[in-house]
């Protein structure tokens, strides 16, 4: 039987670890099921994603003809008993939630080889991560209306006895009704936990989720004996809703650490200090900062709560939208390269891109503007002289100026011919330093044209200023020497140095060395620094995704 690449289409053999033309990965599941209906009912049609966990399927359901989501979990993982246990507690507790603004789980089975899969609604729109990114910061209106519908579909998964634990814009998919109408709908409960005392076994130190929006009680911030509950949603939802108004979340890091402590300790800026041009009023900023409360008894008490207090305000909200907010001055915890925006260099930027954790910076300049051209030679034409000694005056042409323009013509020529001079001078001084400064290397001297004597002046060489390095390190660690690597010496950085730390440096290049007692090795990476720039260096000493947080010693 033919097979059929899910991606592009192209016929190849099954027996592929993945399509020779797109890359499209071909996995044990596809071979036996995209020309076989799974369950003798869903044929499958795309691939949605795919994971550690398992794979997700856009299929359609062939007796019904209705479009689903089925989300398989592979054998491997299905035999571990935890991963298993989150698997079948998902399944068993969105059975409990029946809510317009909640996705529907229609069925959950098992596999001959052991893998587990559950059928959820497909959902047609966009998320709300997509929406920001796509639109910008919304309406005060706007985002007050979604945020009450989100919040009542929160509110039915708490009183299902569930803490969502992953509320993010991207968990918010925006769709439309059978009447037209803009309806959120809350997703992914794969990380959900009930709240019951008998369900309360998360192992101390493990935190799942996003680290941009995770609560203190996610990060094991509560008091001894009690247990996280539907208020870490609502401390979660007020930086959705920050984001929805300004473009960007209040808190921003580069590392799981640094969001630890802001979300521990750190107050969020205002609406405004984000982004000036925010409309929300006092009113609409006092609910956010209380959902954003670091003591959970000073939040909301239920999403109703919050929601209930956005219907009453929405009516006296703005319509208007603010402008997009300016870029992070510190870059996020991402997979792509971390791009860092110099401090006095607006016309270059810095990017860094880390591959297994050895940063490479590179300066981006952007192409020179066009070179002003430069004058003609000046012709000079023999002096004529009388026999009598007497210089002539000079000819007229048919169509002379006006007497007394003559001499001004001149001046104005001879003012024009100097400005070109000087113009190519400062042009040509512009791209040396720039050049220079964008390769670490010292600025060439230029030369210019005085206007009295025509002598070539050289200029003092620019002095360098120094870049800013930002080190980070994961879980964290003590930086143990930062060399020179142009010229061998050591940088004067005293001890005690803990991560995240800034260090101000001279242009050129460095090895920093890192350690933490907790591992064996120190790591050491090479990273160069442009002449007033900044740069970021992270390294990992564990891997961030199934990284322990310390043990602070209450209950989860």
């Amino acid at each position: 039987m033919s097979f059929f690449c899910i991606h592009c289409k192209t016929e190849v053999d099954p027996k592929f670890k993945a399509c020779p033309f797109c890359g499209e990965l071909i996995t044990d599941f596809l071979r036996r099921y995209l020309e076989t209906p799974l369950d003798g009912k869903y044929q499958i049609l795309s691939r949605l994603g795919i994971g550690g966990m398992g794979e997700v399927y856009k299929v359609l359901h062939i007796h019904l003809n209705q479009i689903r989501v089925i989300k398989l979990m592979r054998s491997n993982i299905a035999s571990d008993p935890g991963a298993n246990e989150r698997f079948l507690r998902e399944a068993r507790l969105a059975t409990k939630i029946h809510h317009p603004n909640v996705a529907t789980l229609f069925d959950f089975s098992t596999l001959d080889d052991g893998s587990h899969y559950m059928v959820w609604e497909y959902i047609e729109g966009t998320n709300l991560h997509e929406l920001i990114d796509q639109r910008g910061p919304l309406s005060p209106r706007y985002a007050a209306r979604l945020a009450t519908e989100a919040l009542l579909g929160l509110d039915s998964i708490h009183r299902a006895g569930i803490v969502h634990r992953d509320v993010s814009p991207e968990n918010l998919m925006i769709t439309r009704d059978d009447d037209g109408e803009e309806r959120v709908k809350i997703i992914d409960l794969g990380i959900a936990k009930s709240s019951s005392a008998d369900d309360n076994n998360t192992k101390t130190g493990m935190f799942v989720g996003k680290w941009k929006y995770c609560s203190p009680e996610h990060l094991g911030m509560l008091p001894a004996g009690e247990r996280i509950d539907g208020r870490a949603d609502i401390y979660s939802f007020g930086i959705v809703l920050y984001e929805m108004l300004t473009g960007v979340p209040p808190f921003r890091a580069d590392t799981p650490h640094a969001y630890l402590m802001m979300h521990s300790a750190e107050q969020p800026r205002t609406l405004r200090e984000t982004n000036p041009q925010v409309d929300a009023p006092p009113e609409l900023e006092a609910l956010i900062f209380r959902a954003l409360e670091k003591d959970r008894t000073k939040r909301f008490a239920t999403a109703r709560e919050l929601a209930q207090a956005l219907e009453r305000l929405a009516p006296s909200l703005s319509d208007e939208s603010g402008a997009a907010p300016p870029p992070a001055a510190v870059a996020e915890v991402t997979n792509e390269a971390t791009r860092v925006r110099p401090r006095e260099v607006p016309e270059a930027a810095t990017v860094v891109s880390v591959q297994q954790d050895a940063p490479t910076i590179v300066t981006l300049t952007p192409a020179p503007a066009p070179a002003v051209p430069a004058a003609p030679p000046v012709q000079k034409t023999p002096e004529r002289v009388d026999i009598d000694g007497r210089r002539p005056a000079p000819a007229r042409p048919a169509a002379a100026a006006a007497p007394g323009r003559g001499r001004g013509t001149s001046i104005g020529i001879a003012a024009a011919v100097l400005i070109v001079l000087l113009a190519g001078g400062w042009y040509l001084k512009g791209r040396g330093t720039q050049g220079a400064a964008a390769a670490g290397r010292p600025v060439q001297q230029v030369a210019t044209v005085t206007a009295s004597s025509a002598e070539v002046v050289p200029l003092p060489a620019a002095p360098q200023q120094p870049g800013r390095l930002g080190i980070n390190a994961f879980p964290w660690a003590n930086v143990t020497s930062i060399r020179n690597v142009d010229n061998g010496e050591n940088v004067e950085i005293g001890s005690g140095l803990v991560t995240p730390q800034p260090v101000d440096l001279a242009p050129g290049r460095y090895e920093v060395t890192l350690s933490n007692p907790n591992y064996a090795a120190p790591i050491t990476r090479t990273v160069s620094i442009a002449s007033g720039a900044d740069a970021t260096l992270t390294v990992h000493f564990a891997d961030p995704a199934a990284a322990a947080l310390p043990d602070f010693g209450v209950a989860r």
